[in-house]
């Protein structure tokens, strides 16, 4: 995977939730704060007092989509993680391109202002910086005990708990991280494979029977 980049904003806690405010208020063009999508999270569980979302709509140059703010402890906010909101994924173009409209029209300007510091961080993105502490958990214990050379039915379901998991908490991560990942831990190339096009499929269908449901 190629390196992308992250926002961290870093300051006291009084301060951040201050630069939060000033960035809410400087929203314009399409962008604005998402309280459904952090409402709907929420209701799941897995939301934090800190974990805000800003959402754009999409333009000629710009697809919708939402940007997550994150606690990285109680002294740094980050943003790394773009949701595509009419697709299943962007382009890393798209998303660098989307971070930066972030950062320049919104982030700065309402860091400066506040006196908090920002940065842009060159990262390489995990699985693990993907996924809830609890997504993590279900796929950690799924590859410790499921037989490798072919699945059992107890294994399918450590696995589709794990998939399931993950579409709740809106995780639309690349499949190339679960491959890197699968491949650290040792699994075969075949069954590898398999697991990846599985994890393909299923937010495929996952997606569907979402759209369907809202419908009803």
């Amino acid at each position: 995977m190629r390196s992308t980049k992250e926002l961290a904003v870093r300051g006291e806690p009084s301060d951040l939730e201050r630069w939060l405010t000033q960035v809410e208020a400087h929203l314009r063009d399409g962008w604005k704060r998402d309280r459904q999508a952090e409402e709907r999270l929420g209701q799941r569980g897995v939301l934090g007092p800190w974990d805000v979302c800003f959402s754009c709509s999409a333009k000629a140059d710009r697809p919708a989509a939402g940007l997550w703010v994150h606690p990285r402890g109680p002294n740094e906010l980050s943003v790394s993680n773009v949701i595509p909101r009419d697709r299943s994924h962007l382009s890393e173009e798209e998303n660098s391109r989307l971070l930066e409209e972030f950062e320049h029209e919104f982030l700065r300007p309402a860091a400066s202002e506040v006196g908090v510091a920002a940065e842009v961080i060159e990262h390489r993105p995990t699985l693990e910086d993907e996924l809830s502490s609890e997504a993590v958990r279900l796929l950690r214990a799924f590859s410790a005990s499921a037989n490798r050379a072919c699945l059992h039915p107890n294994d399918r379901r450590h696995w589709n708990a794990f998939l399931v998991r993950a579409h709740q908490d809106e995780s639309y991560f690349a499949a190339a991280l679960l491959d890197e990942w699968l491949q650290r831990e040792g699994w075969p190339e075949d069954t590898r494979s398999q697991l990846v096009g599985e994890y393909e499929a299923a937010k495929s269908l996952l997606a569907v029977y979402d759209e369907e449901a809202q419908r009803r």
